[in-house]
């Protein structure tokens, strides 16, 4: 038998090589190893291209809910690089609803970098929800990217394990995967939440590479990322005990380094609450009365009341669990009162109580042995403190994308529980990957169909509408936006399919004639919002959006009129929508008198607003009130000061009302100046200059007409009278010739 002979001592050149026993095998030259599956990026390439394959069909959504306040209606967003400024220092939802929106919920909001993102898109791209779909995908696949790195770092695999077989690499997979975190990727406004974890984990990296290198760069750098990351979004704060959690698990830090980490990102922490409490007007202890804003605005302030409260919190718990066990069904809505308030004695709490507390009880045993286990539960329960209401009212019972970041420690201990499961029963590498591929599998089919949901908000609202069927707010939005979808152009929708797909969901026949499919858009929108009346009856904008729909349906006033008087009474300091509408259908009735009131309450809220301003204007022109009408009009010049219609309505009241032809003239010739492209103005115009007694000027304006638009009759029959004035016959027989040809029939 060949005798082994120990190393002592290395014979290699290269004095780092690492003394190693000379075996038959090692004596050989080696056979080159796979250069693929033995690549260290393998792992990082199989998760870029499975986070972006499942949420490529994102690209081709559009804007839904919640991008209006962040985007497409945010008015510091749409100035791009202009409206940073106005970002960075004030509440997130004042740039939608002006001032109050500092004060709608509780604690404010204040996530500013998510939205200046979105402000820098608009500055180079416009209005691209292409764009925006497509840096929520690539910040979430570097989210998912540097998660299987950092727990790599932490947590190694076995030598002789496969990386595919790796806790980190499963773990990050399930989490890439989980179609729970749909609503914070296929939504744009999702991206404070990917970038507030985004952030966290650079923040934790960096200060984990401190501990092992003692390096004091690095904990610089994750200060920095720790200040990006609460920018972004608020319960990036939980990391300030995630990160010495961390480093009690995985790391051998020492007191110093735990009082070091502890201190330093605590700066960041301080500035960020300043910044914070400057720039948002709204305190933790001030709960809004408005019951889609506060949950709880309704239950008794007293011991019972304090009972349900924390019952249904803790009753939620469970049915996250359900969720990130088994993601169906999903939607975005679980306002009142689709989570109904339950006692202490429910079944449903009861579970949850023993359930969570089961897990913090087993995770706290854990401590000591730092076991895998403890730390994803605490990882859990530490992230999902700030959004649970046990420590603040977050505005909702419960949403899918609060345990976005809270997951991880989900996808971690279910990751363990299949590796765990493979050593202790000894099985085949090929039974784990099949669990896991299966339960990717699943998952992908589940993100790839509920992304198409996230298509657009009418899309979104009937589908969720079916899962949320208790939700005023999804039922409301249901039945507001196919009110909308109602006047669409259906030969447009019927080519591009959008009207199939719709009729689809609705189950309506789309080969209907025109008039009869918005008769049933109209009445499916009545339902709706009758289902939002009879779970919130007092809702006043439910009762806004029930009288526009059943005005367009029956074009009765006197039944808007009710549903809009309700709107306003039910809505605390005045309803602006409510006044404006019955304003508009009055003057649409011939009943101006009424409108000038209701423009005239309506303004005294929004004081600022053009169609408020012009429409009142009107009101007092059409009851001959010209001086009054003249008034609002200059009011609404001093918001538009170019337009249009505005001179040309003045205009006509100098000249119809008052009969002052000079003033006429002056602001009808003011309307061509500012729109060349409308045949009436030129009309009148020529009449005014007629009735001064000015027939060449009259001519003028109508030949000017003429070259816009040849066949314009009165502009003709204006020429005609005009010459006739003149004595010249011989023109006027000519051009009246022409408006024979044209009147003449085929």
């Amino acid at each position: 038998m060949a005798k082994t002979i120990p190393n002592k001592k290395s014979t290699s050149k290269n004095p780092q090589a690492p003394n190693r026993p000379q075996t038959m095998e090692s004596s050989q030259p080696s056979a080159p190893r796979s250069s693929f599956l033995s690549s260290p990026y393998l792992p990082y390439l199989i998760i870029f291209l499975f986070t972006t394959g499942i949420y490529f069909n994102t690209l081709w959504n559009q804007y839904a809910i919640d991008d209006t306040l962040v985007l497409t209606e945010n008015k510091f967003t749409l100035q791009g690089f202009g409206g940073i400024k106005d970002l960075m220092t004030h509440d997130a939802f004042v740039g939608f609803f002006g001032e109050r929106g500092s004060e709608l919920v509780s604690g404010g909001r204040y996530r500013p970098l998510s939205i200046v993102t979105l402000a820098v898109e608009v500055e180079f791209f416009g209005m691209n929800p292409k764009i925006s779909h497509g840096v929520n995908i690539l910040l979430f696949s570097l989210t998912c990217l540097l998660l299987y790195h950092l727990l790599q770092y932490l947590i190694p695999k076995k030598k002789q394990s496969p990386f595919y077989l790796s806790i980190p690499f499963i773990a990050t997979m399930l989490f890439a995967g989980h179609p729970i975190h749909t609503e914070a990727v296929a939504n744009i406004k999702g991206r404070d939440e990917i970038m507030g974890l985004l952030f966290s984990l650079v923040a934790l990296w960096g200060a984990v590479k401190y501990v092992k290198t003692q390096n004091p760069v690095h904990i610089l750098w994750g200060m920095t990322a720790f200040f990006l990351a609460l920018l972004s979004k608020e319960n990036a704060i939980t990391f300030i005990a995630i990160i010495p959690l961390t480093f009690y698990f995985f790391t051998n830090a020492k007191l110093r380094d735990y009082m070091v980490m502890i201190g330093l990102y605590l700066i960041p922490i301080l500035v960020f609450l300043y910044m914070r409490t400057i720039y948002t007007k709204a305190t933790l202890g001030a709960e809004s009365p408005e019951i889609l804003n506060n949950p709880f605005a309704y239950l008794p302030k007293n011991t019972d009341g304090l009972l349900q409260r924390y019952a249904t919190i803790i009753m939620t718990f469970i049915l996250y669990f359900k969720l990130l066990i088994f993601p169906h069904p999903l939607t975005h809505d679980y306002y009142f009162n689709q989570i109904p308030f339950v006692g202490i004695s429910d079944p449903l709490f009861l579970l949850s109580f023993v359930v969570n507390g089961a897990l913090l009880i087993y995770a706290l045993m854990g401590l000591s042995k730092k076991s895998l286990p403890s730390y994803a539960i605490l990882f859990y329960f530490i992230t999902f403190s700030i959004v649970s209401n046990l420590v603040f009212t977050v505005g909702i019972l419960m949403n899918e994308r609060f345990v976005y970041m809270c997951s991880i420690g989900f996808c971690l201990l279910l990751a363990y529980l299949l590796v765990k499961a493979k050593e202790r029963f000894n099985l085949p590498v090929q039974a784990v990957m099949g669990i896991l591929v299966v339960i990717l599998l699943l998952y992908s089919v589940k993100t790839i169909s509920r992304n198409r949901v996230w298509l657009d908000n009418l899309t979104l609202f009937l589908v969720d509408a079916k899962t949320s069927d208790n939700s005023a707010k999804v039922q409301m939005s249901a039945g507001g936006d196919i009110t909308k979808f109602a006047d669409e152009n259906f030969d447009v929708l019927r080519k591009n399919g959008r009207l199939q797909y719709v009729t689809d969901i609705l189950d309506m026949n789309p080969t209907l004639p025109d008039s009869v499919l918005k008769k049933q858009f109209l009445q499916k929108a009545i339902q709706y919002l009758n289902r939002t009346l009879t779970i919130y009856p007092t809702h006043s904008n439910a009762w806004l959006l029930l009288g526009n729909a059943a005005y367009k349906l029956n074009k009765d006033p006197k039944e808007a009129m009710g549903y809009y008087e309700k709107a306003a009474a039910y809505r605390v300091g005045g309803y602006y929508d409510a006044w404006y509408n019955m304003g508009c259908v009055q003057i649409e009735n011939n009943m101006s008198g009424l409108a000038k009131d209701n423009f005239l309450k309506a303004n005294a809220i929004k004081p600022d607003e053009f169609a408020c301003r012009f429409n009142l204007a009107v009101a007092y022109m059409n009851i001959n009130m010209a001086d009054s009408a003249l008034f609002w009009f200059k009011k609404t010049l001093e918001l538009k000061p170019l337009d249009a219609v505005t001179y040309y309505k003045m205009g006509t009241i100098y000249g119809k009302q008052l009969n002052d032809l000079d003033m006429a003239i002056k602001y009808i010739s003011k309307a061509i100046e500012y729109n060349p492209n409308v045949e009436l103005y030129y009309e009148d115009l020529g009449v005014a200059y007629g009735l001064k007694n000015m027939p060449d000027d009259a001519i003028r304006v109508s030949e000017e007409c003429l070259k816009k638009f040849p066949n314009y009759i009165p502009a003709l029959r204006n020429i005609t009278i005009s010459y006739s004035k003149k004595g010249e016959m011989k023109k006027a027989e000519e051009y009246n010739a022409r408006i024979i040809a044209l009147t003449k029939p085929h």
